[in-house]
């Protein structure tokens, strides 16, 4: 089976965001995908592992101490990292792909280290953006500029792929895993 790491929120979204994230979650999942994440019980992450496990789908969960008392129970498996950055390198291990949803601090990080080791080799696996209402449109246009002015060899469309839309998405993992 093959896994695709998502990064999302741990809080509460407008629902704006939360139906077309879902919808994506839950694509995946019908089309036999294992579903990684974070590993707690809050927010987006929360109604994300309850459509997954509502499919009878598998969820990894990867956290690290900091979030201890906010892990999801009774998961297919579940790991607690030392430190966010062996949880980011554990997340790595375990997915062939990462869908980057709209999220905040967190979720950035966890996107950037994903391109950063696909820019420096260290994978090859798919990178997608999901841009719900444009809400990555910044960040794009700032990887665009890094490209354009010198600070970034790589192309940002050999890094990854950024669409608005479920379905598509997961036509582009089909196509690249």
């Amino acid at each position: 089976m093959k896994n695709i790491a998502f990064f999302l929120s741990a809080s509460e979204l407008d629902e704006k965001y939360t139906r077309t994230s879902l919808e994506l979650v839950k694509l995946s999942v019908e089309a036999g995908y294992g579903f990684v994440y974070g590993g707690t019980d809050t927010g987006l992450m929360k109604q994300a592992a309850d459509e997954v496990e509502k499919l009878n789908g598998m969820i990894i969960g990867i956290s690290s101490l900091e979030f201890g008392d906010k892990l999801r129970p009774n998961i297919f498996e579940s790991h607690v990292c030392a430190s966010i950055g062996e949880r980011k390198k554990m997340l790595n291990e375990k997915s062939n792909a990462f869908v980057i949803l709209p999220g905040g601090a967190g979720t950035l990080d966890e996107g950037a280290d994903a391109i950063e080791q696909k820019k420096i080799g260290a994978h090859h696996k798919p990178i997608i953006f999901l841009n719900i209402d444009g809400f990555w449109d910044g960040l794009i246009t700032q990887y665009s500029r890094m490209y354009t002015e010198g600070f970034l060899r790589e192309k940002p469309d050999s890094l990854f792929f950024v669409h608005e839309d479920p379905v598509e998405i997961l036509e582009y993992i089909k196509d690249t895993l």
